[in-house]
């Protein structure tokens, strides 16, 4: 891997089977095991895949198969230090699997990854909080994960609360937190405590106007100091005014790789703008 680059991504493949137990709680798990030994119907299972289970108990032709799909085939690409990369494609093609596998929250099936630097990524509202603590603790809690000293995350916490505008429930259980006060500490921190790479799922998606956009010359900051972003969002526009380069996903496979200015009609079609509803006069 040459000098200038951090994350290389070599012929990944990530196969899911439908109807697995893997809920992330405890309660959905433990309800899926018991409906498996009673024999009966699962009731996490989603509803599109309920006939597929049924008619797997029939003896379909190839159950074996149809149980199974590929979340990802074949991706293969590079990302140089600074880089701002953003990962488009419709909902389902695989964007967020992908961000799992470079933040080592799950393995892919086959293929490699190799990352180069410290990797802070907030794949989801609350990622790596523990809910039972305040604000405080878990600013500290994820520093520590960073491999940050103490007095390192000292120095940022004052930046951190008042960029995430939470001064007054910094003493709070994050379980007690909105979503939108959840995403701005939980973006503040992966920003902050200086990361060589920053994963970003979705994060402009909850928050209101002046949020996104304090999050945007943030992540612009970072890029210009010459920390790597890897940039999952719909927001098109959010996209081309951060990224450098895009990659657009489809059925799991990259099908374009470039620059936003050369991917305008591809980018719109991948991911249209939001519906307006009209006002009724």
């Amino acid at each position: 891997m040459s000098p200038d680059v951090v994350i290389r991504v070599e012929g990944l493949w990530k196969q899911y089977r439908y109807g697995s137990i893997s809920h992330a709680t405890l309660r959905k798990d433990i309800q899926t095991w018991w409906a498996r030994v009673r024999g009966k119907e699962d009731p996490n299972l989603p509803i599109d895949q309920i006939n597929l289970a049924k008619n797997q108990e029939r003896g379909t032709k190839n159950a074996e198969e149809d149980d199974r799909f590929w979340a990802l085939r074949d991706v293969s690409f590079d990302v140089k230090q600074g880089e701002v990369l953003g990962i488009i494609g419709r909902n389902g093609a695989g964007k967020s699997t992908l961000l799992k596998i470079m933040s080592r929250v799950t393995a892919p099936t086959k293929g490699m990854i190799k990352i180069k630097g410290r990797t802070a990524s907030l794949l989801e509202v609350g990622t790596g909080f523990h809910p039972e603590l305040t604000g405080r603790e878990n600013i500290f809690l994820n520093g520590a994960i960073l491999g940050m000293t103490k007095d390192e995350i000292k120095r940022k916490f004052d930046e951190i609360v008042a960029f995430a505008e939470v001064e007054k429930f910094i003493d709070t259980p994050v379980k007690r937190y909105s979503s939108g006060m959840y995403v701005r500490l939980a973006f503040a921190v992966a920003a902050h405590l200086e990361p060589e790479i920053l994963i970003l799922d979705e994060v402009l998606a909850v928050g209101d106007a002046d949020f996104q956009k304090k999050c945007l010359g943030k992540m612009q900051d970072v890029a210009e100091h010459g920390r790597t972003v890897l940039f999952v969002s719909h927001n098109m526009t959010s996209v081309r005014a951060l990224c450098s380069r895009v990659i657009l996903i489809d059925k799991g496979m990259v099908v374009m790789d470039g620059q936003p200015g050369s991917m305008s009609a591809s980018l719109e079609a991948a991911c249209p703008p939001p519906m307006r509803m009209r006002a009724n006069l």
